[in-house]
């Protein structure tokens, strides 16, 4: 699956992506039937993929890769993308973490706070053996 800009879907383009099996969403050529308008993806869903391009460029060196064999050139974008990935994932489960503490956290004062009855002494007593 490719997406594109409508200016790379030139006839021959779409050609060759059909010949190799790869399906193309983009803006189509002409008239636009209502199937295709169904597939069509708007600017605002397009920002964020935009943006890790951008941010591989500018960030990871995407946009400097100075390699003379054509696997050379494949392995390091391979590589960048792992890398963009994996930061991604990163920040998810930093945060996804960081919440599940506060979570426990927020819990026990909730506790502590709305049981009246039992004493905050009781609830951090040692249990007799």
């Amino acid at each position: 699956m490719v997406l594109a800009d409508q200016i790379y879907c030139t006839r021959d383009n779409k050609k060759q992506l059909k010949e190799k099996g790869i399906k193309l969403i983009a803006k189509p050529l002409g008239r636009p039937s209502s199937k295709a308008v169904a597939v069509h993806l708007s600017p605002g869903e397009r920002n964020p993929i935009e943006g890790k391009f951008e941010q591989a460029k500018i960030t990871y060196g995407l946009d400097n890769i100075n390699a003379k064999l054509k696997q050379t050139s494949e392995s390091w974008i391979a590589s960048i993308a792992l890398v963009v990935n994996l930061v991604k994932i990163s920040r998810q489960a930093l945060v996804s973490l960081i919440l599940d503490k506060y979570a426990v956290l927020f819990g026990w004062i909730k506790f502590i706070l709305y049981k009246k009855e039992t004493s905050f002494f009781k609830i951090l007593a040692w249990p007799s053996c």
